[in-house]
Formats: C-alpha cells, structure tokens, sequence
C-alpha cells in the first residue's frame, strides 16, 4: 500500500484585509510588516495520511503594506554547495530586505537568493512561492 499524502494551505482574503485561512501540514506562511513577523499556523495535519482529521481556521487582519509569503519546503531546504540548507532566518533576512519593493520584485528577490544560495548543489525538491502585498 502507498503512502499518499499532500500539505494545503487555504486562504480568502477580503477586501478589508481579513485573511481567513487553515494550513493543513504546510510550512507555515509569514506576514511580515509594522507590527512584525506572523507565521500562519493554525489548521491541522497533513492530508491522506489519517482517516479522519479536523482542521481549524483563523482569521486574521493585515494591515496597508503587510506582505504575505507562502512557501514550499524546497525553498528552506534548498542546500548550498557545503550541504547547509537555506532555512527560514535566510528567507526572513531577504523578505525584510526586499519589504518595500513590489510583490513580483520580492519574489524574484527571493527566488534568486535561493539559486545564489545553491549555486553547485544538486536540488531535488520544488522551489515555489508565492508573494502578496496587501494594499489597503
């Protein structure tokens, strides 16, 4: 029998800034703005790996310039040339750096440190993230 199974996070955001999401075993997303740095735990265990599961949903406000940044886990696992990986004080350091440019900037910031980071190893996961700026 194969072992099946599939991180999820799910999200709506509204017009006035209310983000409700549930994350089902993936990494945890950070909002990164004034009031600091969020990580979006809240939801549950991975899917197809038990018979029955709950999960919980939260709400949350993001404020005019707070910047969401979901990951996978091949960009904090990416690993270096000396087989250290990339890991979430790196991510951080390059969000916060890059805060104020835009959505796509940001991301394209991102992805490239991670590729930099990488630079003469060989990857076998997915680098893949997505980058929101909440405008008010």
């Amino acid at each position: 029998m194969d072992s099946r199974f599939a991180t999820l996070l799910y999200g709506v955001l509204a017009p006035d800034g209310r983000l409700t999401y549930c994350n089902a075993g993936h990494n945890p997303p950070f909002i990164v703005g004034p009031r600091g740095v969020r990580r979006l735990e809240t939801g549950g265990l991975i899917i197809g790996a038990f018979k029955e599961l709950t999960f919980k949903e939260e709400t949350v406000q993001l404020d005019s310039g707070d910047v969401l940044v979901v990951f996978s886990d091949g960009v904090t696992e990416a690993l270096s040339a000396d087989a250290n990986e990339f890991g979430e004080d790196r991510l951080l350091a390059c969000i916060e750096a890059h805060r104020g440019a835009s959505a796509g900037a940001l991301l394209d910031a991102l992805i490239d440190a991670v590729r930099q980071f990488s630079v003469g190893a060989e990857q076998s996961n997915d680098l893949t993230a997505l980058v929101l700026r909440y405008s008010g």
